[in-house]
C-alpha cells in the first residue's frame, strides 16, 4: 500500500511525467484493500481458521473475486509497466500470464492449498495462515490479468475469449475441488471436525456449505464481469470508437 502511495505521488513525475493525480483509480485501489481487511482483519479470520470451512470459501470469494481485481483496476499502466517489463521480470511474467498457464496456475494453486494436510497445517500455524492468503492473492492477479491488462505487452484477451477464459477459469477447472469438498462423506480437515460448533451443528454440513459457496456463489460473481464484457462487446459493435473491456471510465 505504501508503494502505491509512493509511485502516485512522489515518483508520479519520474514514473509518467505529466500525469495527474489517478483519483479514480486510487477509489478502486483502496477499495481492494478495504475489501482485503474484511477477509483479513475481522472477526471473519477467526472463524475461517478456527471454526468453519464456510467462512474460509467466504474468505476466498473476498481475496480472489473482489480484492484481486479492484487492487489491478485502481493500479495505474505506468506503475505496472516498470515492475513487469523490466528486463528480469518480463520474461517470467510474459510466461505466468498467458491465459492458460494462468488459469491452469490458478486452479492447480488452490487444489493443492486444500489438500487436507497442508491445509489443515495451515489451520494450526496463523503464519501459514496468512501466508496462504497471500499465495490466493497473487495467483489470483495472474487469473485476472488476461481479462484487465493494462498493458499492450503482455496484453488481455478479446472480448469473445475472455467469455471463454472466465467460463473455463470459474467452471470446467474448478470442478474437481468442488466435487472432493461438496461431495466427500467425511470430514476433510480435523481442525474443523475437533473445533466447537458456531452456527452450523455438524462439520460436514458445514464443508457441504463451504462447496456450495465455492461454486454456486463464485459462478454467480462471475456473471457480473461476464455481463460487463458482453455489453462492452455489444456496445463496441455498434460503434466504430474502440474502448477496452473491463476499464471503469
Amino acid at each position: 500500500m505504501f508503494g502505491y502511495l509512493l509511485a502516485v505521488t512522489v515518483l508520479r513525475k519520474r514514473l509518467a511525467p505529466g500525469e495527474a493525480f489517478p483519483k479514480r483509480k486510487a477509489m478502486f485501489f483502496f477499495s481492494g484493500i478495504f475489501v482485503l481487511w474484511l477477509a483479513e482483519g475481522t472477526p471473519l479470520h477467526d472463524l475461517s481458521q478456527r471454526y468453519l470451512l464456510s467462512a474460509h470459501m467466504v474468505q476466498h470469494l473476498l481475496i480472489n473475486y473482489f480484492s484481486a481485481p479492484l487492487l489491478i483496476w485502481g493500479t495505474p499502466e505506468w506503475v505496472f509497466r516498470p515492475l513487469l517489463l523490466n528486463r528480469f521480470v518480463r520474461p517470467i511474467a510474459k510466461g505466468l500470464l498467458q491465459p492458460v498457464v494462468a488459469a491452469l496456475i490458478f486452479n492447480l494453486g488452490l487444489s493443492i492449498w486444500h489438500f487436507p494436510q497442508i491445509y489443515d497445517a495451515g489451520l494450526r500455524n496463523s503464519t501459514i495462515h496468512h501466508f496462504q492468503h497471500v499465495i490466493f492473492l497473487t495467483l489470483s492477479f495472474i487469473s485476472w490479468w488476461p481479462v484487465m491488462s493494462p498493458l499492450k505487452e503482455i496484453p488481455r484477451l478479446g472480448y469473445g475469449m475472455q467469455i471463454l477464459y472466465i467460463f473455463a477459469t470459474s467452471t470446467l477447472l474448478q470442478i474437481p475441488l468442488f466435487g472432493i469438498v461438496t461431495f466427500a462423506d467425511q470430514v476433510l480437515y480435523p481442525t474443523y471436525q475437533n473445533a466447537a460448533r458456531v452456527w452450523i451443528e455438524n462439520p460436514l454440513n458445514d464443508q457441504i456449505m463451504a462447496g456450495l459457496i465455492m461454486k454456486v456463489l463464485g459462478m454467480i460473481i462471475y456473471g457480473i464481469p461476464l455481463a460487463v464484457i458482453f455489453f462492452q462487446w455489444y456496445n463496441e459493435s455498434q460503434t466504430p470508437r474502440k474502448t477496452k473491456p473491463l476499464e471503469p471510465a
